[in-house]
Parts: C-alpha cells; structure tokens; sequence
C-alpha cells in the first residue's frame, strides 16, 4: 500500500515536467515597447508597436537557450519645428528557465545578451542630422505561458534590453511587454 502511495506521488510530481517538454521550439509575439531617452537631465519616454520572432531548444524540461530578433519600433518627439526619432532593433541571445505550475502553465525567466541597434534621426529649421549605434547589453526577461496543447503555448513577457544606444552621458534604454504563440517540436 506504501509502495503504491508513493508511486503515486512521484507520477503526480512528475507531470507538469513532462507537460512542458524537451525539444526544440519557434514563436513570435507583439506588444508594445518602451523606449527611454536620457539627455543631460532631460528624460523622455515614448510607446509604440513592436514584435519579435525567436528560436529555442530546451534541453531539459526546465532549462534551455533561445535566440530572437526584436524590432523596438520608432520613438518620435516633434515640437518648435524640431523633430528627433529613433529606431530600434535588437538581436538577443539567452539562457531560458521554465518553472512549471502545474500541467498547462508555467513560469519562464530568460537572461543573455542583446545586441542592438539604432538609428536616430534629428532636424529642425535650416537643420538635420542622423546617425546610428550599437550597443551589446545585458537582456533580462520575465513571463508566463499556457501549454494549449502538447505543441502550441500561449506567452507574456516582460523583456528588458537595457541600453539599446549611447553617447556620452545620453543614452536610450528599451523595454517590451508583449504576448505570443510558441509551437514545439
């Protein structure tokens, strides 16, 4: 009777580990992203429509690497006749950690690198001006997913790609909130 009590409890622990699976996996998600810009004690912050796909391999059932391709959108801020835009992409690299919570949801973490991108653009009367930046930054994120089916996954993330340009003491930070579908092989 022990025996099979204990058996029991072993299988019932083991279940959610066997939900979110080892293997190889492809997802985009869309959201909005945050871009910050941080001038000589001028800060400004400005929202817009972003995406990202990515790819990953879990070599565990709760331990992984996922690359993606983010684009962070435009921030843009127009006043006086002066115009100063910023476009943002970023190339991440990361290790990824899944806390399940039982058979359909689970907890995720990624933490690696970001390798950005910007070009910012600047005019006003009589006046223009662009250049780009690349920036490599630490890449941080938190979320959650929901197992629909031994293949596809509902996501949320929280990502932050830290600095994504800088120059002296400017510099733009850039954050995304997004949700996605995830489909495992």
């Amino acid at each position: 009777m022990k025996k099979n009590v204990l058996i029991a409890l072993i299988a019932a622990m083991a279940a959610p580990l066997a939900a979110h699976a080892e293997g190889a996996y492809i997802g985009g998600n869309v959201g909005r992203a945050e871009q910050k810009v941080d001038l000589s004690g001028f800060s400004l912050k400005e929202h817009d429509t972003a995406y990202k796909v990515y790819g990953g391999f879990n070599y565990t059932p709760n331990f992984g690497a996922e690359i993606g391709a983010a684009y962070l959108g435009e921030a843009e801020k127009t006043g006086n006749g002066a115009r100063i835009s910023s476009k943002a992409q970023s190339l991440y690299v990361a290790a990824t950690a899944t806390l399940p919570l039982g058979e359909q949801f689970a907890l995720t973490g990624k933490a690696g690198a970001a390798f950005n991108h910007v070009k910012v653009r600047g005019s006003a009367p009589g006046y223009s001006a662009s250049g780009s930046d690349n920036q490599t930054s630490p890449y941080v994120s938190v979320g959650a997913s929901f197992l629909l089916n031994k293949n596809v996954s509902f996501v949320a993330e929280y990502e932050y790609f830290g600095k994504i340009a800088k120059d002296g003491d400017a510099n733009i930070k850039a954050n995304l909130v997004s949700a996605g579908v995830r489909y495992a092989f």
